[in-house]
């Protein structure tokens, strides 16, 4: 499961990139209209967090 969080953070880090920027422009919906999106890259960045938070936490050993 680490590995999936972390490929998921790193998805969400490129998503954020390119809402921010203003880059790619295949859909208004997630936010990759060609114009810049600051909520959406918000959101991104957000979801990068708690998917980095998720590997970390993970692995964590319960304390019974």
């Amino acid at each position: 499961m680490k590995t999936l969080a972390l490929i998921l953070a790193l998805v969400f880090i490129a998503a954020a990139i390119l809402a921010i920027t203003g880059i790619a422009s295949f859909s208004h919906v997630l936010g990759f209209d060609g114009t810049r999106h600051l909520k959406h890259a918000i959101l991104y960045a957000v979801l990068a967090v708690l998917s980095l938070l998720w590997a970390r936490m993970g692995n964590a050993k319960p304390t019974h």
